[in-house]
């Protein structure tokens, strides 16, 4: 009874790690959303985000142009990924001096698009975002 039951566990936790949405690679701000008004916001437009989904684990860096020309990178952290869901944090430079603050994002996969939502200095916006050419 023990074996099996534990056996049946195994393969429950195989099926939701397997069932996560694997959307690795580089995304960019959509730019139909971004010309209908709405989806491309100024968070996410010029951004290029780059994920790597390993089970439920997201790891992965949003890359933006920076003054004076230089992008400027910065890391992922608490990624996590439950079936077409997502989330994470980033540490955000404060500005004029200010301490870093942490934004956090959520996310879903929605057909060959991912949905996100943030909330940081200029208070919560969306972005959609498609893979990068």
């Amino acid at each position: 009874m023990k074996k099996t039951l534990l056996a049946l566990v195994a393969v429950l936790a195989f099926t939701f790690t397997a069932s996560a949405a694997d959307f690795s690679g580089k995304w960019i701000a959509d730019p139909a959303a971004a010309a209908a008004g709405g989806g491309g916001g100024r968070g996410g437009g010029g951004a290029t985000y780059e994920f790597k989904v390993s089970g439920s684990d997201l790891t992965g860096s949003i890359t933006r142009m920076g003054r004076g020309g230089d992008p400027t990178v910065t890391k992922i952290d608490e990624g996590k990924v439950s079936g077409d869901s997502f989330s994470f944090s980033v540490m955000q430079a404060g500005r004029g001096g200010a301490d870093p603050m942490k934004v956090p994002y959520t996310g879903k996969v929605v057909g060959d698009k991912l949905e996100l939502t943030f909330t940081g200095g200029r208070g919560e916006q969306k972005v959609t975002l498609v893979k990068a050419p």
